[in-house]
């Protein structure tokens, strides 16, 4: 199963009727590729940015995506936040 324990599939199914189709895109590439800024998530979906900040903050509000961390983002000279996947 890719390391991925059955009760995570299982949490990850329920969570499917809560969430929108644009959540759930946003949360796996965080799953996937793990900590992500908000320009990162956007450039690998080739969306814009303002389209994954506010799916980032409904997943916060939820408690499915989480940071504890921050890093430079070079192209826009600024710290930013990285968002990762909560451990619940």
């Amino acid at each position: 199963m890719n390391n991925i324990r059955k009760t995570q599939i299982d949490s990850f199914k329920e969570l499917q009727d809560v969430i929108s189709d644009r959540q759930k895109t946003v949360y796996s590439v965080l799953k996937t590729r793990g900590p992500s800024t908000n320009r990162g998530i956007a450039k690998f979906l080739g969306w814009d940015i303002n389209r994954v900040t506010g799916r980032v903050t409904e997943l916060v509000n939820l408690g499915m995506v989480s940071t504890n961390r921050t890093t430079f983002d070079q192209e826009t000279n600024r710290t930013v936040t990285l968002w990762e996947v909560s451990k619940n």
